[in-house]
Order: C-alpha cells, then sequence, then structure tokens
C-alpha cells in the first residue's frame, strides 16, 4: 500500500498499533501474568512425574513470550513508522526519532493538539528522613518548554540517600545523593506495577567549582578589590557602583574551593544598583538549549534594616521580584527557573546575563551571598536539584535520605502517552480533558 496519509489517517494508524499493544499487555498482565493469575495457577497446581519440570519450562517459555510481545522493542517497533509518517506529513528533515519528537510536540503546541494525560500526580515536596541531620531543599520540574506535563516517567517512591558528605568523599555543601527507584519487574510484563530500577547521582547545588556547582565566576563574591573596576570580578556594575561593598563578616555559607567567605553589601539611598554577570564571564560560556536551568540568590535585608523598594533577580529575559517589605527576616531565598521560565526558549535573548537589582530604596543595606545558576539533572524523565535554602544551612552527611511518591498514570488512563513512553520516545503535550488524538 502507498500514498500520502492525511493527519487523520496516521493517527489513525497509530491509535490501532496501540490498542493491539495494549490488548496484549492487558491481558498478559490481568489474566496470565499476575498475582493468581493463569500462571500462578498452574504452577501452584503442580505435581507429579512429567508435569512439575514440563508445565514449569512451558510456563516460563510463555511468559518470555508474552514479554517480548510488549517489550520496548516491540513498542518501537509498531509506534516508529507512525512516527516516520508523521515526519513525511509535517516535511521534517529529520530521520531519527528524537529530532522527529521534538518537531512533533512543536506542532502540538502550535496548533493546540493533545493526547490523554496519563494524570500523573507528582510528589514535589521531599519527605525527609527522621534522622536526617542536613536540612535545605530538593526541588523538581515537571514541565517542558512549553509549559506541558513531562509524562515520559515511571511512576513510583524515588529516594534520594546521601552517599558522600564531608568526611567521606564529597566536598561540603556539595554532598553527593543516590537517587534510586523502587525495584523493576525482571521482564516486561507488569511494567506498570513496578518500578524504574533507577539509580542516579545528583550532586548538591552550591557557590564553588566542584560538583554541583554554579557556572557563575565569583558566585560568593568572595573576589573583590575596592579600587578596581569592577570592584566584584566576574560581575559588571551596571549602576550604583558606589554603593557596593563586600562584607566578610556576615555570610549565608561557605563554599567549596572558598578562600575568603564573604557576601555582596549593596547599600541603599542611592537608587537603582545593579550587579550583572554576562555569559562572557561566567565558568561555562554556552548555554544548552534542550536544558532547563535554576538561579537562585540568598538575601538578608534584616542584618542593615534594610529599607524600601524592591530586589529583582533576573535570568536572561525571566525575572522575580519581591519587595523588601515583602522579604521575610534573616537569609531569605529568592529563585527563578522552577516551571517554564527555566528553559532556554523562555528565557534566551540577546547579551544574556544574570542581575540582581536593588530599585527604590530608602535606607539600610542589603546582603546578597551564594548566588547559584546551574542546570537541572535529568532523572528518570524530570529534572532534579538539591540545595540549601534554609535561613540556617545545615551540611548534609551520609544516609540523610529525601522520598518522593509519584500516583497515577495507569495504562488504561493514557494509552497513547504510556505506550510512547514505554517505547522510550518520550511524551506529547498531554489534556485531561478532551484530547484532539483520541484515545483508541
Amino acid at each position: 500500500m502507498s500514498g500520502s496519509p492525511s493527519e487523520a489517517e496516521i493517527q489513525a494508524q497509530w491509535r490501532n498499533s496501540v490498542a493491539l499493544l495494549e490488548g496484549i499487555r492487558n491481558h498478559a498482565d490481568g489474566t496470565v501474568a499476575g498475582a493468581a493469575g493463569q500462571l500462578d495457577v498452574l504452577q501452584q497446581s503442580l505435581e507429579g512425574e512429567y508435569t512439575p519440570s514440563g508445565l514449569a519450562g512451558a510456563s516460563s517459555r510463555l511468559r518470555a513470550g508474552l514479554s517480548a510481545l510488549v517489550a520496548p522493542g516491540t513498542a518501537q517497533d509498531f509506534l516508529l513508522p507512525c512516527l516516520y509518517e508523521y515526519a513525511r506529513f509535517m516535511g521534517a528533515p529529520y530521520s531519527n526519532a528524537a529530532d522527529i519528537m521534538i518537531t512533533l510536540r512543536e506542532r502540538f503546541d502550535t496548533n493546540s493538539l493533545s493526547v490523554e494525560s496519563r494524570a500523573i500526580t507528582y510528589d514535589t515536596s521531599a519527605t525527609a528522613g527522621a534522622g536526617n541531620v542536613g536540612n535545605g531543599v530538593c526541588s523538581r520540574l515537571t514541565v517542558d518548554e512549553f509549559g506541558h506535563k513531562l509524562e515520559a516517567c515511571t511512576v513510583e517512591k524515588k529516594t534520594l540517600r546521601c552517599r558522600a558528605d564531608q568526611n567521606s568523599g564529597a566536598k561540603e555543601f556539595a554532598e553527593e545523593f543516590e537517587v534510586s527507584g523502587a525495584a523493576a519487574s525482571f521482564d516486561s510484563l507488569l511494567r506498570a506495577a513496578s518500578g524504574s530500577a533507577t539509580v542516579a547521582r545528583l550532586f548538591a547545588s552550591h557557590a564553588g567549582t566542584s560538583n554541583g556547582g554554579s557556572l557563575l565566576q565569583n558566585s560568593s563574591f568572595s573576589s573583590y578589590n575596592a579600587s578596581a573596576t569592577p570592584k566584584f570580578v566576574g560581575w559588571t556594575e551596571t549602576a550604583g557602583g558606589a554603593s557596593l561593598t563586600q562584607d566578610t563578616g556576615n555570610i549565608y555559607r561557605s563554599h567549596p574551593g572558598a578562600t575568603t567567605d564573604a557576601s555582596l553589601k549593596i547599600t541603599g539611598g542611592a537608587g537603582t544598583v545593579t550587579v550583572t554577570q554576562t555569559l562572557d564571564n561566567m565558568r561555562q560560556k554556552k548555554l544548552a538549549t534542550n536544558v532547563p536551568y535554576l538561579v537562585r540568590i540568598m538575601v538578608n535585608k534584616t542584618i542593615g534594616t534594610a529599607v524600601g523598594g524592591s530586589v529583582t533577580v533576573r535570568m536572561g529575559s525571566q525575572s522575580v521580584t519581591s519587595t523588601i517589605a515583602a522579604l521575610g527576616s534573616g537569609w531569605v531565598e529568592m529563585v527563578l527557573g522552577t516551571g517554564i521560565d527555566g528553559w532556554f526558549r523562555e528565557f534566551n535573548e540577546a547579551d544574556f546575563s544574570i542581575e540582581i537589582e536593588w530599585s527604590s530604596s530608602t535606607s539600610g543595606y542589603i546582603l546578597v551571598d551564594d548566588v547559584i545558576f546551574v542546570p537541572w539533572t535529568l532523572i528518570d524523565g524530570t529534572y532534579w536539584n538539591v540545595r540549601h535554602n534554609v535561613a540556617s544551612p545545615v551540611s548534609w552527611l551520609v544516609d540523610d535520605t529525601l522520598e518522593f511518591t509519584d500516583t497515577g498514570g495507569a495504562p488504561a488512563t493514557a494509552k497513547i502517552q504510556y505506550w510512547l513512553w514505554v517505547a522510550g520516545l518520550g511524551c506529547l503535550p498531554s489534556t485531561t480533558g478532551t484530547p484532539t488524538f483520541t484515545e483508541p
């Protein structure tokens, strides 16, 4: 058969392929392989001379055959032809699935197209271990550059466990965490009820230059010369330079490799004061276009009794602002890049930079320290970042834990999206309402 199928016809072929895969999976998982399923019933009934070994072997071979029918490779066999047909329809000049999926996701977003959502409830607030010594936060980014949910992930409990601290091979405040998922089924059956068996590494973010370090130069304002221009290495004083000094007596925390512990002191009452670090001055001169980024500062209005105006942090074209009055007491975090604003296509602009500004100040001074600009870490389909953000940071120690438990995501909830994930092809923009690419 040849021809040029329409988009609706391509989706019909895709839908029919998913229906076939899901029909086999539903029968294999629900009737054959599950607890009290037909294989289990047969195994429990075995006795005699010939049947225990003969039927056990036959059952094992049958299970292996069923597993192969719903394995990721089989899912690709059925979905990739549909994907390539879609590429031809779109006029996409790509020959690999990853690039075609990027183009298809853009098409879906631009034209308000969607598939059914897997209805995953993401756990974004960690449960800390009862015996933890360290404190801080692990954030998750669960949306793509269009703001759609990242649904190509395993629904399970994930545990972050500190595996290396300042006494066992890591730097203080740059601790190494192991991220582990739940145990996976030994084959491709019962996938929805099993885990990812993920084991990944994640380093706590900090203002230094070792693992987990900020991409910025002089992130804690340690390198300072009062008579130089600029005063702080790496940072440009675009306004109010006379109001900028270094404070070595009041800091948020130290960082790996620090020679001087310090913070930036901005004195109020002199109009708008801005410090900027351009991409040319950063430790990394090029940003990835397909990875989200996070920037944060720790700011303190209390020590200097700051009054009036607002503090703004900018990451390219994106910004977050807080009035001085609204800031809490002590060291407070200001952060951006925790949603769609963290993606390159959202914050990109000519002459990209990171900026910190205090505008319309009245009196007193603020302190700024521990400026972190880092990429998020991709683990099993969503993005993760561990950092200290509490007023009084305490470094993590080995066996400190943080747990996240997602729910939802059953195969029958969203068959098209589910099988995209099984095939390792990613996900498409989804809806919990009425999708335009309907379910089989």
